[in-house]
């Protein structure tokens, strides 16, 4: 079992980080800054920040002085609210043992189990925001230097 984000997560995530680590500065992040500074594919980078505009974490601005930023404060944004953004719901919509629907009443025996581990993973990214996130980027950014 691999539990992984799709690139196109990943990218959200890296996007995201990118907007925090310019929050509060003057102006707008431009969509190039965001694609070198996280090292994303400067075609997709449009489609992963305009993911997090329609979720609502982001605002959007064309032409010349346009960019993007953050709508709330980083430490007010989570890392669930970004998964879910590039990756819909992070809940089971399948039942684990058999791929469609389970047996007995909409539940199989494996379903409490994969139900809580569900809850604890859903909780864990709530208590992760997009300020711990960047901080941890720039520590190891900075690390990478010396």
């Amino acid at each position: 079992m691999k539990l992984a984000l799709t690139k196109r997560g990943d990218y959200a995530v890296r996007a995201a980080i990118a907007l925090a680590q310019h929050a509060g500065g003057p102006g707008l992040t431009k969509i190039h800054q965001v694609a070198e500074e996280m090292q994303l594919p400067p075609r997709y980078t449009p489609q992963i920040l305009g993911l997090l505009a329609k979720a609502g974490l982001a605002e959007a601005r064309a032409g010349r002085d346009g960019g993007y930023r953050l709508l709330r404060e980083p430490a007010d944004i989570s890392l669930l609210e970004i998964v879910e953004a590039a990756e819909g719901p992070l809940a089971t919509a399948e039942c684990t043992l058999r791929g469609g629907p389970c047996r007995w009443d909409d539940t199989c025996a494996v379903h409490p189990a994969w139900e809580a581990a569900t809850q604890a993973l859903r909780s864990s990214l709530a208590r992760t925001s997009l300020a711990d996130l960047a901080a941890v980027d720039a520590g190891l950014t900075a690390k990478r230097r010396d």
